[in-house]
């Protein structure tokens, strides 16, 4: 399965960022970062495991952009948006067939909190506000016998549906210098869905999560 050969791609390439960093590249990078404010940008490879629709498909692989800055010592502010691939669910019978695509686009503010700063490995806690874009393609048809009260056996389906959705968005990650401006930085990302339905609030049983890893330049 694809997206299980790139989650061992990504396991192994976190292991090998930390292994290959020595003790005193680590102090030259937390000496050279110590005390500033500096705005990143990220590219990002995910997989998306998309639980918006009643029968959750996937996971599929999604691709994702960020830019951010350190507001304080110890916190951040950073947006997200994050492409993800269709999801794909197909059923066939006799006289019958459901193809049903979804994918569901993000927006994302979010506020973070560093932890373990001089540490090897700091750990960063992400909560904030998302928009998501849910798209949706049902195709297929159905054959009749005998035929429906108006007479036919043969009928197609092909309808698009565009939902809006506001979401509660969590969040880690684990920035590792590689060098003074670049990072290698595991993280895990989760959208809540707080307005599936008019005037329902949490929860919703809709959510999105995605696992990521990312390439950060600091400047």
């Amino acid at each position: 399965m694809p997206t299980i050969r790139v989650m061992r791609i990504v396991t192994g390439a976190v292991l090998v960022a930390l292994s290959s960093r020595t003790p005193v590249a680590a102090q030259a990078v937390a000496g050279a970062t110590a005390g500033q404010s500096r705005v990143f940008i990220d590219g990002a490879a995910m997989a998306d495991y998309d639980q918006t629709d009643f029968e959750p498909p996937g996971p599929t692989l999604a691709g994702g952009v960020g830019i951010g800055t350190r507001l304080f010592t110890r916190y951040s502010l950073q947006f997200e948006f994050d492409i993800p691939g269709a999801h794909e669910d197909l059923f066939e019978g006799r006289g019958l067939r459901h193809r049903f695509v979804s994918k569901t686009t993000s927006y994302a503010f979010l506020l973070g909190r560093h932890f373990r700063m001089d540490k090897r490995v700091p750990i960063v806690a992400l909560i904030g506000v998302s928009a998501l874009t849910h798209k949706t393609h049902f195709t297929g048809f159905i054959d009749f016998a005998p035929p429906d009260v108006n007479g036919s056996r043969h009928v197609d389906f092909n309808d698009h549906d565009v939902e809006q959705w506001v979401a509660l968005s969590i969040g880690f990650e684990t920035p590792i210098a590689m060098t003074r401006h670049l990072r290698l930085v595991p993280q895990l990302r989760s959208h809540h869905v707080a307005n599936a339905e008019l005037g329902q609030l949490f929860p919703s049983g809709k959510s999105a999560l995605r696992p990521r890893l990312s390439l950060r330049w600091q400047f």
